[in-house]
């Protein structure tokens, strides 16, 4: 048992090496494409106490440069140790909404689209492919979790303690304090949240930090045909068009299961209600 923690530490090491060394000084384009790796990886080895956070803060702070990738970085970093005072001072929202004005949302306990965004076959490409990639793998691409996190608590209305939950099942680099702060960050009910108007348009993400489509066709095979022009909206293909190259939505991919401009509307409709 000590050979493989000794292993796993060494591993842990050249990860954070090879990531300062080749990759760190693009972090900050880089990290919101998922088809590109473009973040450290270091988190499963946190999480399992391979390497500490400290360990990783010395190494890039005496890096030789202090571009504006390397200070993004530390910040994530920082952004890590900020939820885990959050937790210390606030432990109450390890079990509920810091803001609890959010106590009384109207979220909607729907079965159906939950099972489908936790299987990756809500209609969105992006979304689906997150949450392959977090099934298969244990892990996903930050920018990602924000889309599919938005996705679940905004267009399905969703609460956000099915995400949190989901993911704490099936992550790797589950961290407690990580991931309730960064769910309600999402919902909009956490410190210092990002607004709950503030809704991501899962096309329009996809066809800005995945705009070739080599993330989705990565974890969602049943699109590899689909042309990029279309493959963050693959219901706006004509039917004899899909019938040609063989990829029939509502049938070979499922069609959306929300309309993104309807659930939007329904959403701002619903945070109206915590002003009243």
């Amino acid at each position: 048992m000590k050979n493989i923690g000794t292993q796993q530490k060494k591993q842990s090491e050249k990860y954070l090496n090879e990531f300062v060394e080749n990759r760190m000084l693009k972090y900050g384009v880089d990290r919101d494409y998922p088809a590109i790796n473009g973040s450290s990886k270091l988190s499963p080895f946190i999480r399992n106490g391979q390497i500490h956070v400290s360990n990783i803060w010395d190494k890039c702070y005496k890096y030789k440069s202090k571009n504006i990738s390397v200070k993004k970085y530390l910040n994530e970093i920082g952004w890590r140790e900020f939820s885990h005072s959050l937790i210390n001072y606030f432990p109450e929202m390890l079990k509920g909404n810091l803001r609890k004005e959010f106590d009384k949302f109207p979220w909607d306990k729907n079965a159906k689209n939950l099972k489908a965004w936790k299987n990756g076959m809500t209609g969105y490409p992006i979304v689906d492919a997150g949450m392959r990639q977090l099934y298969e793998t244990g892990w996903m691409h930050n920018r990602i979790r924000m889309v599919v996190g938005s996705f679940l608590v905004k267009h399905l209305r969703i609460n956000w303690k099915e995400g949190e939950k989901h993911f704490r099942n099936c992550l790797l680099d589950f961290n407690e304090a990580n991931n309730v702060a960064q769910w309600q960050w999402v919902a909009g009910c956490g410190a210092d949240a990002a607004p709950y108007f503030r809704i991501f348009n899962p096309i329009l993400q996809g066809e800005k930090f995945d705009k070739q489509g080599l993330y989705v066709k990565k974890w969602v095979p049943e699109l590899e045909r689909v042309p990029s022009k279309f493959i963050h909206k693959p219901w706006e293909m004509e039917t004899k068009y899909q019938e040609a190259i063989k990829t029939k939505i509502g049938s070979d991919y499922p069609s959306p299961i929300v309309v993104h401009e309807e659930a939007r509307n329904a959403a701002l409709k619903a945070f109206q209600t915590l002003k009243n």
